[in-house]
């Protein structure tokens, strides 16, 4: 069953990225397409969740509302970080350790090793607009 699940984060991440459909069944994949469905690629924001369409919003522990909703959305449904943790980081709106290990950990493989702080910041809001 874990192989499977991270095999159907896997395709609803690659349908997200590259457009398509995917019927996808059960309720904890189908939950996984349905907010995958909710983030999109748009020409004035990049990857946009449907939370807060900004990037000057600096975010860290602590912080709470729709720009930390987004950020976890972004995380959540444009990144393997699914395939990697086998546990999905929830979209709550409240930046607590969860949060700042899957910022770090995006900051890690997505934009090197020098990145990572743990908070995000305009360039940490470009790469998660361009993943």
């Amino acid at each position: 069953m874990k192989n499977v699940r991270k095999s159907l984060v896997v395709l609803t991440a690659t349908v997200a990225l590259f457009g398509g459909s995917v019927a996808v069944a059960g309720t904890a994949s189908a939950a996984a397409a349905a907010a995958a469905e909710n983030c999109r690629r748009t020409q004035t924001v990049g990857w946009y969740c449907g939370h807060h369409a900004g990037r000057t919003v600096v975010l860290a522990q602590g912080s709470k509302g729709a720009a930390v909703r987004e950020v976890q959305a972004l995380i959540a449904n444009t990144t393997a970080y699914y395939a990697y943790h086998s546990t999905p980081l929830h979209v709550d709106g409240d930046y607590g350790p969860a949060t700042r290990a899957a910022v770090r950990w995006f900051q890690r493989h997505y934009m090197g090793s020098g990145h990572v702080d743990g908070v995000v910041g305009p360039n940490t809001w470009n790469r998660l607009r361009k993943v």
